[in-house]
């Protein structure tokens, strides 16, 4: 569907607001694990257990999020809107 300007500039607020939750919880991820399960020595993989949990976590949680993200973020502008977005009016 064709969004007025008012409604557009509402949805790409609600997507960037999303988008900086999303960031705020994928470095939640990332560095917590890190502090709570560094130096108990277990390992998954060969390499420390913290380092797995943080850097696959956050991997799986950012595809997911992104995923979500762009699934609820779905709509359509017409060229006008597209040109004032590119010129900065918007």
């Amino acid at each position: 569907k064709k969004l007025s300007r008012e409604e557009l500039e509402k949805e790409l607020r609600k997507e960037a607001q999303g988008t900086w939750i999303l960031t705020i919880v994928c470095a939640l991820i990332h560095i917590v694990p890190a502090f709570l399960l560094n130096g108990n020595g277990q390992q998954m993989f060969h390499m420390p257990q913290w380092f797995v949990v943080s850097v696959f976590g956050s991997g799986i949680v950012a595809i997911l999020a992104h995923y979500f993200n762009e699934k609820f973020a779905d709509f359509d502008y017409d060229e006008e809107a597209a040109e004032e977005i590119k010129k900065g009016v918007i």
